[in-house]
């Protein structure tokens, strides 16, 4: 048994995914687990489907066992996000993950090895703590640092920034995980313009969000209309103008940065979250960072939330995917089905329960028309024996 992973968010699940999964099975592995964003997404959005419909889609096309990755986590900066996925990995057992297939624009699998050695090597240096200190985000602030031209064009790509993330993870969580790049399909990232059958997500979450079918890109679209934050926007609006001493301990919040935000928001002039962040944004700060910064203020998330991973919670599974299960006898990490047992295991993992709650109501929120609450504690997981694979 040669199982491989894959970390994802699936927003929504589409053709490009499952030739990733593909991609990965054909390169040698014979069993795939999911590590997939639960409902808050790291560019600092709600995901536009349910997670169990995303995670049904995905087992029916190439995965066999899902693990959510939970907020605070899911909707974090790369280091974090990309940090918590291999610690689920690892969490299964020393050996039982081989191989951690990504996505990514460049499959130069040594530039992006370099490209980890440089970031751990310049982690601790002034100038990219003095960078970082002025608001960048860690991998820019690598980037503008290195004098390696190669690292600076690798590093100036989302995916390739969470592709050096993974590598520098698994060095430090699961040493005995190999890395396993594989390009991006036809379609670049965030690409607004469709290859045949393929679309980027951005371009499908545009085309569901002004009411345009879908189905030529994906396997199958899941019921309902999608969520989007705009449709909660007066929330956001209600978050930004209220907010107080909380702003202050918000994740990758820094004076600067919370100077900026109390003197725009008394400024006004702004009508919707979306203006506001326009106006707070300056050459430093990138607006996905701000959206994550938004949405940690909206779910609560405070920045001692960040820690190691407490729990896995399962959200799909087929019969290879027991299988994946059965084989990891030694975890250090509880996984599991019930939200209600995970939150019981500490006050961690209670709070994380508390934070995944939190980002699913706001995800219902996120609906027009009239929410539709459902409890997280009495939702079920799918078993699936279908695997509709090429």
């Amino acid at each position: 048994m040669k199982i491989a992973a894959v970390v994802a968010e699936y927003n929504p699940f589409h053709n490009g995914h499952r030739y990733h999964l593909e991609e990965t099975r054909r390169r040698g592995a014979d069993h795939i687990v999911v590590i997939m964003s639960g409902t808050a997404v790291q560019r600092g959005d709600i995901a536009v489907f349910d997670k169990y419909a995303r995670a049904d889609i995905a087992v029916k096309n190439g995965a066999d066992l899902v693990i959510e990755l939970s907020c605070p986590f899911s909707c974090s900066g790369a280091e974090v996000f990309a940090g918590a996925a291999v610690q689920l990995m690892a969490g299964l057992g020393e050996g039982v993950v081989e191989v951690l297939s990504f996505g990514c624009e460049d499959d130069e699998l040594d530039t992006l090895v370099r490209c980890a050695e440089v970031s751990e090597r310049l982690s601790n240096s002034d100038k990219v703590k003095h960078l970082i200190a002025q608001g960048r985000s860690y991998p820019s602030s690598v980037a503008a640092a290195a004098e390696d031209d190669d690292v600076r064009r690798t590093l100036s790509s989302p995916n390739n920034v969470l592709a050096v993330e993974y590598i520098k993870a698994i060095r430090k969580y699961a040493p005995w995980i190999s890395p396993c790049a594989v390009k991006r399909h036809l379609c670049a990232h965030d690409s607004m313009k469709a290859e045949s059958d393929y679309a980027s997500g951005s371009l499908i979450r545009q085309r569901l969000a002004d009411g345009y079918d879908i189905a030529a890109y994906v396997p199958k679209v899941p019921e309902g209309k999608g969520y989007f934050l705009k449709n909660a926007d007066k929330v956001l609006l209600y978050k930004i103008m209220t907010a107080g001493e909380e702003l202050g301990s918000l994740p990758d919040m820094n004076p600067a940065l919370l100077n900026r935000f109390a003197d725009l928001r008394d400024r006004g002039g702004f009508a919707t979250a979306e203006e506001f962040l326009a106006v707070l944004k300056n050459k430093n700060i990138t607006l996905a960072r701000l959206r994550r910064s938004l949405m940690h203020l909206a779910l609560g998330i405070r920045a001692e939330d960040i820690r190691p991973v407490p729990y896995g919670r399962i959200l799909a599974f087929n019969k290879a995917g027991c299988g994946i299960l059965s084989a990891a006898k030694e975890r250090t990490l509880t996984f599991d089905t019930s939200l209600a047992r995970l939150e019981k295991l500490s006050p961690y993992s209670a709070r994380v329960c508390e934070l995944e709650t939190n980002a699913v109501r706001f995800q219902q929120l996120c609906t027009l028309g009239r929410p539709c609450f459902l409890s997280e504690y009495r939702r079920k997981i799918t078993l699936s024996d279908d695997q509709q694979r090429r």
